[in-house]
């Protein structure tokens, strides 16, 4: 008996399959990490319908969210960039806001350079942060009602 692929029974190993199938799509040999990056940025951000209340407890099923279902909330950007910046040899790391009346999750990435945002979730204003530094999205987290608070303490310095 063969169960089939759900967000219930998602692995690791599945995800990880079908972002290398992904990534051997949008990228290419000649490409350096920040076209690598970029790419997966773009793709995430394009290839994702916003559809809220997904739950936010197992990046893995965000993930198969992303990869296969195509829509979710920021968990779900989150996470499906997560799977992929690490398939693609990107260092990553998770980051999330102060919790709040809303939640958001994003990730941190480091080409090299030091640390710098991305967030692929779709914005309705059209923002979008990718290799973004800490003081323009501090700037945009205070005209929008804290958009991305979070606890500095909690992370290396992001640049």
């Amino acid at each position: 008996h063969v169960e089939q692929a759900s967000v219930e029974n998602a692995t690791e190993d599945l995800v990880n399959a079908k972002a290398d199938e992904i990534l051997a799509q949008i990228t290419t040999e000649d490409m350096d990490q920040k076209e690598v990056a970029e790419a997966i940025f773009w793709w995430v951000h394009e290839n994702i319908g916003y559809k809220d209340g997904t739950p936010k407890t197992n990046w893995v099923q965000g993930a198969y969210r992303g990869l296969f279902e195509r829509q979710g909330d920021c968990y779900v950007y989150f996470a499906t960039s997560k799977c992929l910046l690490t398939q693609a040899g990107i260092k990553n790391m998770d980051i999330a806001k102060i919790p709040s009346r809303t939640n958001h999750y994003w990730n941190l990435i480091d080409l090299g350079e030091g640390w710098y945002h991305f967030d692929a979730t779709r914005r309705k204003d059209g923002t979008y942060f990718f290799y973004t530094s800490d003081e323009e999205l501090m700037e945009y987290s205070r005209n929008h009602n804290g958009s991305h608070n979070y606890d500095p303490s909690q992370y290396p310095e992001i640049q």
